[in-house]
């Protein structure tokens, strides 16, 4: 019973995907095309600077060698993938599904439960070759998450 709630909690947040919602509640598609790829942290790029974090599309550019560094792959159906950090350097994809909400990213695990820290708020919108985001956003509400 619980894997079957867990189930359609998931199919409802893929639902969300590629919305955003505006101050009333209400959602539109997102137009912004540039989200939906494999992004690359590029920690280099920050200058020394904790945030914003900078992400650069997979292949786009060759990376220098890290024991870390965080991927996410986003679809437009609700799924996606991050890099797990692994304490003995195993680091491995994992299947995730996430909601767009405005410029918050909810990130939640394949049992349907928040990531709160691989959640993210966007900078700006998504270009083709870049991505800023900071780490953190405020919890979904439950009645969010169970569209």
């Amino acid at each position: 019973m619980k894997k079957i709630i867990s189930l359609m909690v998931l199919l409802g947040l893929a639902g969300c995907a590629g919305m955003a919602g505006n101050e009333s509640g209400a959602s539109k598609a997102v137009d912004n095309m540039n989200f939906y790829q494999h992004w690359v942290h590029a920690y280099e790029e920050q200058g020394g600077n904790k945030t914003p974090n900078i992400f650069r599309p997979a292949g786009s550019q060759p990376f220098p060698p890290s024991r870390f560094r965080m991927e996410f792959s986003f679809d437009p159906n609700g799924q996606c993938t991050y890099k797990e950090l692994s304490p003995d350097d195993r680091h491995a994809m994992r299947r995730c599904v996430y909601t767009k909400i405005g410029n918050k990213v909810y990130i939640y695990d394949d049992a349907g439960l928040l990531l709160k820290h691989l959640s993210f708020t966007l900078v700006e919108p998504p270009s083709k070759n870049r991505l800023l985001m900071t780490y953190g956003v405020q919890a979904a509400s439950a009645k969010k998450i169970q569209k």
